[in-house]
């Protein structure tokens, strides 16, 4: 991010520096140019002295022709002259813009580090803090999750909403905690194997279906016959499709449909749709469709940073009845 931030300051500051440069030293060659090609010509005239012999017509002739020649000759030279000089000036003019950008560059760079250290600095901080509080939650949570679950009495709505509130505190500590990961996604290199997507698919799926079962919502999941095993990232594939469930079993009304391609999953799910004024903001961090909803509204950011990373295509649909997520790995 830092990095990206820091390119734009540069760039940003070498265009305008190069327009500023190239207006300023057009004008003064052109100015330059102006002045010396508006010089009134040189006139040579050959003048004989008083007492010098009368000259006949015919020497008046050769005087006078033998004027324009040499007034011809010294045209010529001022005008070489000219435009050698002002060759030697737009050379020198480039080559001083040449001079003039690279210390530009390099005191933008000194100037964009400068910038960003105490905003880096700060980030780190928070991104520091939020990675360990969230570490510290989870134990306790684990252990107040179990403990409930331990002295669930059927039918008692007390231990439910508590219960519910407790799941709701884990999602979001595990939410904090991706946040504060996001960037060690998109700098970490991908470890890679052999990954069978359907099987994958049908695995991760698998956690959902308690859920979707107590809810009635039914799970479908076609898969083309004998896919081959493709060379892809497992943990961080497997990241990304539990957030694509987990944001499906959350909206889906009465089904959830999964396609599995060669190298694409489609997750589509009835229900809540996304408003066409809404659709291109879904994959931003912090941003809710539905406020009503638990959640933060970073698992669809987190999907997106771990797709642009590896080249995936993440993008999504809706329409009045379905919203679908289509994740090309192509």
């Amino acid at each position: 991010m830092f990095k990206k931030l820091k390119r734009h300051f540069v760039l940003n500051t070498v265009l305008l520096s190069s327009v500023v440069i190239a207006i300023s030293f057009t004008i003064v060659y052109i100015a330059v140019s102006n002045s010396v090609s508006g010089r009134r010509p040189v006139e040579v005239n050959f003048h004989f002295q008083e007492n010098a012999p009368q000259l006949n017509p015919s020497e008046n002739t050769n005087q006078g022709s033998l004027n324009n020649q040499v007034q011809e000759v010294f045209e010529e030279k001022i005008r070489l002259d000219r435009e050698k000089s002002l060759e030697v000036l737009l050379f020198t003019l480039i080559i001083t813009g040449i001079s003039l950008e690279i210390i530009i560059i390099v005191a933008s760079l000194w100037a964009a580090e400068a910038s960003i250290k105490p905003v880096r600095e700060a980030y780190e901080a928070q991104k520091t803090f939020i990675s360990n509080a969230s570490h510290e939650l989870k134990t306790p949570l684990a252990v107040i999750q179990a403990n409930l679950e331990a002295a669930d009495i059927e039918g008692n709505h007390w231990l439910d909403n508590a219960m519910q509130k407790v799941e709701e505190a884990v999602e979001l500590n595990n939410s904090l905690l991706n946040l504060a990961r996001m960037d060690q996604i998109a700098q970490a290199p991908a470890k890679k194997s052999a990954v069978h997507l359907d099987k994958l698919v049908q695995k991760t799926a698998d956690f959902y279906q308690p859920k979707l079962d107590e809810r009635k919502v039914e799970l479908k999941i076609k898969s083309t016959d004998k896919l081959e095993p493709l060379q892809l990232p497992r943990t961080e594939l497997t990241q990304l499709l539990n957030i694509l469930f987990d944001n499906a079993a959350k909206y889906a009304s009465t089904y959830i449909e999964i396609t599995v391609d060669r190298r694409k999953v489609q997750v589509q799910n009835d229900g809540a749709t996304i408003s066409p004024e809404k659709l291109p903001h879904i994959f931003e961090r912090f941003y809710q469709v539905d406020k009503s909803k638990s959640g933060v509204g970073l698992g669809l950011s987190i999907a997106k940073a771990i797709a642009d990373k590896n080249h995936w295509k993440l993008s999504a649909s809706s329409d009045s009845k379905t919203t679908t997520f289509t994740l090309d790995l192509a």
